[in-house]
């Protein structure tokens, strides 16, 4: 559960919440074990990219799949630092794309969010809400 705070008194009442100052207005808090579950999720995310994705391109042969290429694992790298710096929820899905490219991919109710990191270096994000595309954004 997220919860939207504007003081610090009211986290000084919960020592197991934990903001994480995103937005200094109004800061997004999370239970303590949660942000520490976030932040192992997105360490493996990181792990698998470098090293199997990183060690071993040619997997992605049999599927008929160009594979990303090192600088494109690294830019996924940095961007999943700083998401799990920044305290984002892991997406639950990272697969490549045909050409090369890596897309995350996180869904929550009726919310799809993807993040798309192409092989040129460029990246988008787009949320859907069902199948409608609610916000397109390159970043």
């Amino acid at each position: 559960m997220t919860l939207k705070v504007d003081n610090k008194e009211f986290l000084s009442k919960w020592p197991d919440l934990e903001t994480t100052n995103v937005d200094s207005e109004r800061p997004t808090v999370r239970d303590k074990d949660q942000v520490e579950l976030f932040r192992q999720a997105w360490q493996q995310l990181v792990d698998r990219l470098c090293f199997d994705w990183g060690l071993d391109p040619q997997q992605f042969d049999d599927d008929g799949v160009e594979p990303p290429s090192r600088e494109t694992i690294i830019r996924a790298i940095r961007v999943a630092q700083q998401h799990e710096k920044l305290g984002h929820p892991p997406p639950d899905s990272v697969v490549p794309d045909a050409n090369g490219g890596i897309v995350f991919e996180r869904r929550e109710l009726d919310i799809t969010e993807v993040l798309h990191i192409w092989s040129d270096g460029g990246a988008e994000y787009q949320q859907f809400q069902g199948t409608r595309l609610v916000e397109r954004m390159p970043l």
